[in-house]
């Protein structure tokens, strides 16, 4: 499904509607968008989840305001910025090129999913936790089971489970022995001589953390190698032609993985655009329709690697602004290095599977494309 369309006739007809099936107010154009994002205080994130709306996973950083949202977020806050994350490059560089390797073993056709962008995203946020190696596809299986549209509620709760009860006893391990990873940072979170996050939080914590940390970068680098193959921008990247990050920006802002937000209610009566939403409503900020606002972006259906200035919002807003953002566009760095140090020319081989959930994601199953090797 192709939503952009849609998000054009939104903005222009019925930038705020409420949607009577789903119960819930959807808001179209930038500003109120980002607004919603930002305004904690109007648009409470407790009680609203669109992360984990039957609440099976306990206490998590996206589902609660401030003050209690920083202390979640301030364990770990200063694990995920850029200058911390560097060092975590050669080791990506180096998944991504055995990756490479083994998709093209036996010939030029990979799928870009299943073969690069999700195993590097997966395994780069194993060895960010400190996962240990031999359990990656475990976990990744549990994971996978946890995210299918296709799973039962008694199969998501089985995963849930298994993650809850590996992730227990990693914490516990950490406690006793900690290292230089995620986990042991979480394990030993204190403040004042108390623990800042319960063992339940932490928990919670280290699945959320896993969960949140691979499949939208997975999504955005898929994206993009789809976007730079359709509108011919692949070799002038390749070439140092363009700049990585004001094009991956861009990839964000034209076809971002995260298209809408659902999280969020009222909190008292609040007009937008001349419209009146209810206290204690539910409100769908529509991201992808908003990085596509005419108000704000020139020719905002175009796809423009050095646009500039780009505002976009994929990441979020406000104090809810994405933590594992630095992460991404370190990951989306290396692969599509590595990608254009491997290959002279991409080609899409057909009509990319995508996977498109109205109310949240916009991805693929499957990118099969064929790279042809640099000489």
């Amino acid at each position: 499904m192709d939503p952009f369309p849609w998000y054009e006739t939104m903005r222009e007809t019925k930038p705020v509607r409420y949607d009577e099936r789903r119960e819930c107010w959807d808001l179209f154009r930038y500003e109120d968008v980002k607004r919603t994002l930002s305004d904690y205080e109007t648009f409470t994130s407790t009680g609203a989840s669109d992360f984990d709306p039957n609440g099976n996973l306990g206490t998590l950083l996206i589902d609660e305001d401030p003050p209690e949202h920083d202390r979640l977020r301030g364990v770990v806050e200063e694990y995920f910025r850029p200058g911390n994350l560097r060092g975590l490059r050669p080791s990506i560089r180096s998944i991504v090129d055995d990756r490479l390797d083994q998709a093209l073993e036996d010939g030029n056709e990979i799928d870009a999913i299943s073969e690069l962008t999700a195993p590097v995203t997966i395994s780069t946020i194993s060895r960010l936790l400190g996962v240990p190696e031999d359990d990656w596809d475990l976990v990744r299986q549990w994971s996978s089971t946890m995210i299918s549209d296709e799973s039962g509620r008694d199969a998501i709760m089985e995963g849930i489970g298994k993650m809850y009860e590996y992730f227990s006893g990693l914490l516990e391990d950490r406690r006793r022995n900690p290292e230089s990873d995620l986990i042991s940072v979480i394990a030993g979170s204190e403040s004042v001589g108390e623990p800042t996050l319960s063992p339940s939080e932490q928990r919670a914590f280290c699945v959320f953390l896993f969960l949140a940390g691979h499949s939208t970068t997975t999504h955005a680098v898929g994206n993009a190698l789809w976007t730079l193959e359709e509108t011919g921008e692949y070799e002038r990247l390749r070439d140092g032609e363009l700049d990585w990050q004001m094009m991956f920006n861009e990839v964000l802002r034209y076809r971002g993985p995260v298209q809408s937000i659902s999280g969020r209610r009222t909190t008292e009566v609040v007009e937008l655009n001349g419209t009146e939403i209810p206290k204690g409503e539910r409100v769908v900020s529509w991201i992808g329709s908003a990085n596509r606002d005419p108000a704000v972006f020139d020719d905002p259906e175009e796809f423009y690697p050095t646009r500039t200035p780009n505002r976009h919002i994929a990441f979020g807003f406000g104090p809810h602004y994405c933590l594992g953002a630095p992460l991404a566009k370190l990951e989306g760095d290396v692969i599509l290095d590595a990608v254009t140090d491997h290959v002279e020319r991409l080609e899409v081989d057909e009509g990319p599977s995508e996977s498109v959930e109205l109310a949240t994601s916009y991805g693929f199953d499957r990118l099969p494309m064929t790279f042809h090797p640099r000489s």
